[in-house]
């Protein structure tokens, strides 16, 4: 087979950092120990500040975050996805989060499981953990954002996540055309904190599930100069079907260094080694499959497994000027390495004898490279009674792909009566693609206070994108596309009585795209605008944070999977989402937190040359809503130390496909989880078990294309959790 070589010299010197991260945080846990020694607590200048988290015992006995509202199910900013310091409830935009502690206590093992909790978000692709999302509805062959990074193609293991930023409807104001257009998901990454701990859990579960994590925090000079944190874990685990397995490892350093009192250096890395079971992950997009058990098994054990290397290092430069202008400089590089093996389907088909079904196999090597560098200047300023705070910026983003597919042979499958352990035929080279894209662009936002109850948000950014890709297997030349355009954004707040916020924005957005049609031509961006009224509302003492919002989405030039070669995409003509979210969550009392979300979502084709006007979208339920809530007992309880939980997720039935062939049934999944806070000696411990999917409902998604998704049935987890 064709190898792909590393050919950037600038992917050398991050992989050299990532080591160099990676060596320091060894270095730690020895100097950790040492610090921790009664010498070394004499010897120290100062003491780190004890952490207080509230009336409930903090996890494990000791808080991991010197920011309270990392202990909560809120937060009051989301700075790191708007750019802008400023409390959400003031902002004319839907912005949701996961926090850290809504993903540990429904000890969600994904991103998928961890987004779920937000209204109208649903992961979307096929490919095992991915980071593509369907948001309003829509889907879209964009980036998402990794500490306000773009990247294209990557994965994240949430024992790295500190909290998942959800900001709804266009986002290339900010962001370009590289996000979606029905929205952005923002992952924020754990950095590095004042405070020295080490944090330690192991789980267990369901198909022979092993799970141990670390979360290890220094301060290296005793006065919060120079900190760092090395999280890390593996994941083992079967799959739902036959002959699946995976097994990751997962390392996520950072180092953040005030040099001075106004300038801050950020640095992360992250490695990401994962051997997985493609076709573990697929099904045939056909009403057969889900007559068939979900451990039925599509894929012959004698196809070779899948391979995945994913490297990332980020750095930020902060300076504050004495003015009170900031200046922010970043650059992120990713490198993702994949070993497609002969486990990866390309198409799944059922004959029209119902049972005997046609496999294709596209396997082989892929490289993915994102290179992002972020110039950006803040502040704020008057103009008589109008308080403005700015933010102009600059940025310069590539990414690169290369594709090497190789067809290999796969006898069909009885579904009626398999037979497995077959031969596997010799793979033959059938497709080597090349695909870049180039952003240059710049964009101004203001947000200006008018009044004590009015505010404006309004922004524009200019991009110019070229686009190209190169059919080598073919004679011919680089396939250009160049686009320049601009996106504007628009939004009002206004603040009736106190709590109480109502808002409208509109903005615009168009999303190039490197994917080709089966002749190697590149398709035109798709472009979005988008419509949104909604309400915000604080409550109780400001613990609980809701959102209502109704908006009106419309995207063109959608890029869809050719149908006939699913390498390959067609553009479609226009569709529209319709919808009503609802988001809350907080603490409603003293112990007791809730998560509730739901989305009415009406998506459809409006215009189209090879789609049936009318047909809706795939995968997108008309309603879906989440509950999760948890109590801890209290201090002043015969049963503090304990906590419980429970959790519901429905959905309506969805069409499968796009055009509409037949429907996935609607469901509903009940979730629950218990805990007890306990010390040995003065050693705290957390034991916590959580069962998902309890009424083991069988539940399939779809990537619209030719595959269905198997979700998680019954499965049951233990943790035990311990800090030092």
């Amino acid at each position: 087979m064709i190898n792909l070589q590393r050919k950037n010299g600038l992917m050398s010197t991050s992989r050299s950092l990532l080591i160099f991260m990676l060596q320091a945080g060894a270095s730690a846990p020895a100097i950790l120990v040492l610090a921790s020694s009664p010498q070394a607590r004499a010897q120290s200048p100062e003491t780190l500040p004890t952490i207080e988290v509230g009336p409930q015992r903090a996890a494990t006995g000791k808080a991991r975050s010197t920011d309270p509202s990392a202990q909560s199910y809120i937060r009051e900013q989301a700075q790191s996805t708007l750019k802008l310091a400023a409390p959400i409830h003031d902002v004319p935009l839907s912005v949701q989060f996961v926090t850290r502690r809504v993903i540990e206590e429904r000890q969600a093992l994904t991103v998928r499981q961890a987004i779920e909790t937000v209204s109208g978000v649903e992961s979307s692709n096929a490919f095992p953990g991915s980071l593509s999302f369907r948001i309003r509805g829509f889907n879209d062959a964009g980036a998402n954002l990794r500490d306000g990074f773009r990247e294209t193609s990557n994965q994240q293991d949430v024992q790295g996540i500190d909290r998942i930023e959800v900001l709804k409807g266009p986002a290339s104001v900010l962001y370009g055309g590289s996000v979606a257009s029905g929205g952005v998901v923002n992952i924020v990454t754990k950095t590095p904190l004042d405070a020295n701990f080490l944090h330690v859990d192991i789980a267990s579960g369901s198909y022979g599930l092993v799970r141990p994590t670390f979360d290890l925090n220094r301060d290296l000079t005793g006065d919060h100069s120079l900190l760092m944190r090395l999280d890390g874990a593996i994941d083992r685990s079967h799959t739902i079907k036959q002959f699946g397995e995976q097994e990751n490892v997962f390392l996520n350093p950072s180092i953040l260094w005030r040099a001075t009192e106004q300038d801050t250096l950020l640095l992360r890395g992250q490695w990401f080694n994962s051997g997985f079971s493609y076709g573990a992950y697929q099904a045939p997009l056909a009403q057969q499959t889900l007559a068939l058990p979900l451990s039925f098994s599509y894929m012959d054990p004698n196809q070779s497994q899948s391979h995945k290397d994913a490297e990332r290092v980020s750095l930020e430069w902060t300076h504050k000027f004495d003015s009170g202008v900031k200046l922010r400089v970043g650059m992120n590089v990713s490198d993702v390495n994949y070993s497609l093996g002969t486990d990866r389907f390309s198409r799944l088909s059922v004959a029209a004898n119902g049972y005997t079904l046609s496999r294709s196999v596209q396997s082989g090597p892929a490289w993915v490279q994102d290179y992002d560098w972020q110039n950006e200047l803040s502040g704020s300023f008057t103009t008589g009674p109008l308080q403005h705070d700015w933010l102009v910026g600059a940025e310069a983003y590539w990414s690169l792909n290369h594709t090497i597919g190789y067809a290999v042979a796969v006898p069909t499958l009885n579904l009626l009566s398999p037979v497995y352990d077959v031969a596997i035929g010799a793979p033959k080279l059938s497709s080597n693609t090349r695909s870049r894209v180039g952003d240059f662009a710049g964009y101004v936002q203001d947000f200006v206070t008018l009044a004590p109850q009015w505010r404006l948000l309004a922004g524009v950014r200019y991009d110019s994108i070229t686009t190209s890709s190169l059919n080598q297997l073919s004679a011919t030349p680089w396939s250009l596309n160049h686009a320049q355009r601009f996106s504007p954004r628009f939004g009002l707040n206004f603040e009736p009585i106190p709590d109480t916020a109502l808002y409208f924005n509109w903005s615009n957005s168009f999303v190039p795209t490197t994917s080709t049609t089966s002749s190697g031509s590149p398709l035109p961006p798709s472009a979005s605008q988008q419509w949104e009224v909604g309400v915000k509302q604080k409550a109780f003492d400001n613990r609980v944070q809701a959102t209502l919002a109704l908006y009106q989405l419309t995207r063109s030039n959608v890029p869809t999977t050719d149908p006939t070669n699913s390498l390959y995409s067609v553009a479609s003509g226009l569709q529209r989402s319709r919808g009503v979210e609802l988001d809350v969550a907080g603490e409603i009392a003293p112990g007791w937190n809730i998560v509730l979300s739901y989305a009415h979502t009406l998506a459809k084709v409006l215009q189209d040359n090879r789609l049936p006007v009318g047909d809706l979208l795939a995968g997108v339920p008309r309603h879906s809503g989440n509950l999760w809530t948890t109590y801890e007992f209290q201090p002043d309880s015969s049963l503090h130390g304990f906590g419980l939980g429970a959790g519901l997720r429905a959905e309506t039935q969805r069409e499968a496909a796009l055009p509409n062939t037949f429907l996935l049934p609607g469901y509903v999944r009940l979730d629950a989880s218990a805990w007890y806070r306990f010390d040995v000696g003065r050693q705290p411990f957390k034991l916590q078990v959580n069962f998902q999917n309890m009424t083991n409902r069988q539940i399939y998604d779809t990537d619209g294309a030719f595959t269905l998704r198997p979700m998680q049935p019954f499965t049951a987890i233990a943790k035990l959790s311990t800090e030092f």
